[in-house]
């Protein structure tokens, strides 16, 4: 990830700098490339080889972060000069939970660094924000695939794309009125799946803003807004990028709570923190993607706590049952019903409850 201020970018003020105490306009990278590769953490390794190789890295003007439930370090910045400029680099092991990065984090920073208390959630948060960030400003991106086209809110667009098969006369009419009429679309859904989540009463540990949520396979975050106007912050995750950038563009989606993530890879990124796991959509499951979909379905049971909640929607009756065997093969007990009239999306829903009566979900 390249700084060009050359191009007239100007760097944007995110959380991380106000944890560090630094100023809004420094400049200041993570080691790794995405959310996801924190996990192996390759380049953090990489570059705390280099620092220990230096022995005395007083001159980087070393701050640690430390955990101020434990007092461990989770985050060493330094600042350096790469690449034709002089900017903050900050390691961390705030996904990895490498064991000895606390030890040779205090081994390096020995009594030349400043030390400032923060919390693991904070961070985490701050490292979405990042990611977010810059992938919103195309700063991860060697091009963009939609720089030609105007911004469209693109999932919508394809969701209703049936809507645009009629030719008028004037073909930007057509497409005026196709983007019209699936928005009008994606309204009337999101008003259906809100009264369905407030019918459901699934009474939340904490309840609306206080309880922690995941949804899996956000798109661009067109149901997510639904989850926050119930009050609800979710952390919205999807693997394509470019429908997360979407949602960042269009503000459907939140810089500190959307993350590129393959959601076949839950438990690698989060424990049993989650009071509900949503996912809007689910599908299409298909006899050539059904062992994705079941990795999927059995990672989502593994993030929920104790009296955890797991809400799905299909378009088949089929994806329907297909998630239900799997479900309930984690010692989840559920239950579905059917959502009509059909306006094709979210007809089946799946809730489900992992309670101290249900089987352990297998490992």
């Amino acid at each position: 990830m390249r700084w060009e201020s050359g191009k007239g970018e100007m760097f944007v003020a995110m959380h991380i700098h106000n944890i560090l105490n630094l100023d809004p306009e420094e400049p200041i990278f993570l080691a790794e490339n995405s959310f996801s590769d924190l996990k192996q953490a390759p380049l953090t390794e990489k570059y705390l080889e280099e620092l220990e190789g230096l022995g005395d890295i007083s001159s980087t003007r070393p701050v640690q972060l430390v955990d101020r439930n434990d007092c461990a370090p989770i985050a060493l910045a330094v600042y350096v000069h790469s690449q034709g400029f002089d900017h903050w680099l900050v390691l961390t092991n705030i996904i990895s939970k490498d064991g000895c990065f606390g030890e040779r984090v205090r081994a390096l920073a020995c009594n030349c660094a400043e030390e400032i208390e923060t919390d693991a959630k904070s961070l985490r948060e701050a490292v979405v924000e990042y990611y977010s960030i810059f992938l919103r400003n195309q700063w991860l991106c060697e091009s963009c695939a939609r720089e030609d086209l105007p911004y469209l809110d693109i999932g919508s667009f394809a969701s209703a794309r049936e809507l645009l098969n009629e030719i008028t006369d004037d073909p930007a009419d057509d497409l005026v009125g196709g983007l019209a009429s699936a928005e009008a679309i994606v309204s009337e859904r999101n008003v259906r799946l809100s009264r369905i989540l407030r019918d459901l009463g699934l009474d939340l540990s904490g309840d609306g803003a206080g309880a922690d949520v995941l949804e899996i396979c956000c798109g661009d975050g067109s149901a997510t807004e639904v989850l926050r106007d119930l009050g609800y912050d979710p952390i919205s995750i999807d693997y394509d990028r470019c429908d997360i950038c979407d949602g960042l563009r269009s503000g459907r989606l939140r810089e500190n709570r959307s993350i590129v993530l393959d959601a076949t890879e839950l438990t690698h990124f989060f424990m049993r923190e989650f009071d509900c796991v949503f996912g809007f959509m689910v599908g299409p499951i298909q006899p050539f993607n059904e062992d994705m979909w079941e990795t999927i379905l059995r990672e989502s049971t593994k993030v929920v706590r104790l009296d955890g909640v797991l809400v799905f929607t299909f378009y088949d009756r089929k994806e329907l049952e297909f998630a239900e065997k799997i479900i309930g093969s984690c010692g989840i007990i559920g239950v579905t019903f059917e959502n009509l009239p059909d306006i094709g999306y979210d007809r089946w829903v799946y809730v489900g409850r992992w309670t101290p009566q249900s089987i352990v979900p297998a490992t």
